[in-house]
């Protein structure tokens, strides 16, 4: 059934790879690799640089080496960070990210049409209809982003509202719920639903969505 009564318009695992590396690595995990160890050779060097003039003080030091996207000041490196909850820190930003990106993609009238389509039988899908440069819609796109990877088994679908055919503010953002082939949700003006439309959060998204794909 379908919940367009409910909404008015509103004014308002696998084991870690080895560490140790011959060249430059991809992924998260090699990236921080390559980074400890150009940081190592860094100490290594300034120790070595140190020793020498130790030894001859009358020798002039090198001349500083070209800075890297890896490079530091003393200080820094000498506090890296590297401890277990750090890289967990990372790796959590990380999945979230990738996850947001999998799981929410852009896609015309004509390409949520065909997805839904495609695979109605077994999928559930959310198709959000925002506008581009509306402060309304970036603020529901930006918490719908960070809830995605809560909904695996879902897939959001950005569509510009514009290219749909709705312009009135007092319509749009608008979410569309899908469900077995069946629209469940038709939620016109959906910061409507929310205690206040202009400043609404996460907390509120996340509510919402939970409700509706429960």
């Amino acid at each position: 059934m379908s919940d367009t009564d409910d909404n008015h318009s509103d004014d308002g695992q696998q084991p870690a790879p080895q560490l140790a590396h011959d060249g430059p690595q991809t992924g998260i995990k090699g990236v921080l690799a390559d980074y400890r160890q150009h940081q190592r050779e860094q100490q290594q060097e300034r120790r070595r640089l140190q020793e020498q003039k130790a030894a001859a003080p009358h020798i002039a030091a090198p001349q500083a080496h070209e800075q890297t996207m890896f490079s530091k000041s003393d200080s820094e490196s000498d506090s890296e960070p590297d401890s277990d909850s750090d890289l967990e820190e990372i790796l959590n930003e990380y999945r979230t990210q990738r996850m947001a990106e999998l799981n929410m993609r852009d896609a015309t009238p004509t390409e949520y049409v065909e997805i839904v389509d495609a695979q109605a039988a077994t999928d559930t899908y959310i198709a959000v209809l925002l506008v581009d440069g509306c402060t309304t819609s970036q603020r529901l796109e930006k918490f719908i982003r960070a809830e995605v990877g809560s909904f695996l088994n879902t897939l959001f679908l950005r569509v510009p509202a514009r290219d749909c055919g709705f312009t009135d503010p007092h319509v749009i953002p608008i979410i569309l719920v899908y469900q077995h082939g069946e629209l469940k949700h038709n939620l016109v003006r959906v910061v409507g639903q929310f205690s206040d439309s202009h400043d609404f959060g996460q907390h509120d998204v996340a509510q919402l969505l939970g409700r509706v794909l429960s």
